[in-house]
């Protein structure tokens, strides 16, 4: 699948989809960019945070918005900080421990990249730890359809990509 879009180190794709056969708009996820063809994503199954291009990220989830930063340097840093963040956890993984864990609601905050993760929260550590930039956030789960209204009216992120059919039906 050939897009005919490029992807830059920092985008963050948000999918209003998602692969558990929920209807479009409720559940949706996340994955920070690290260079022009890989991405960086929080998963439910073993790794958790993996590798995955984006031409298959496209393929699982066609409905999605792609927002860039505008500045570069800015991108570069969260993207170091996700590749960062994904190979410490292999390093876990190989010592035997599975840390952090995949997990929506925990008592872990938002800012310990350590007790669990998911996708979007992913995506909001790089950006806090690559670059002291944190996404607002009204409750304690920062969900795909948080950034995708975060990164709406951010001035530090302009609009990639929009799919027609991508909308959230819930503010979560």
């Amino acid at each position: 699948m050939n897009s005919g879009r490029e992807i830059k180190a920092g985008d963050i794709l948000v999918a209003c989809d998602n692969l558990y056969h929920i209807p479009h708009g409720y559940m949706g996820h996340a994955a920070i960019a690290v260079d022009d063809k890989w991405l960086v994503e929080a998963t439910d199954n073993v790794p958790y945070i993996r590798m995955k291009s984006f031409e298959h990220f496209l393929k699982e989830h066609p409905i999605h918005a792609q927002y860039r930063p505008r500045s570069a340097e800015m991108g570069q840093m969260a993207a170091s900080c996700a590749m960062d963040y994904q190979l410490k956890y292999a390093n876990n993984l190989r010592q035997g421990e599975n840390k952090p864990t995949f997990a929506f609601l925990s008592g872990s905050p938002l800012h310990d990249p350590w007790g669990t993760v998911y996708c979007s929260k992913l995506v909001w550590l790089s950006y806090f730890y690559g670059v002291q930039y944190a996404f607002a956030n009204d409750f304690g789960l920062f969900t795909p359809e948080d950034l995708d209204t975060c990164l709406k009216h951010d001035p530090h992120f302009e609009l990639v990509y929009r799919h027609p059919r991508f909308r959230f039906v819930i503010n979560t």
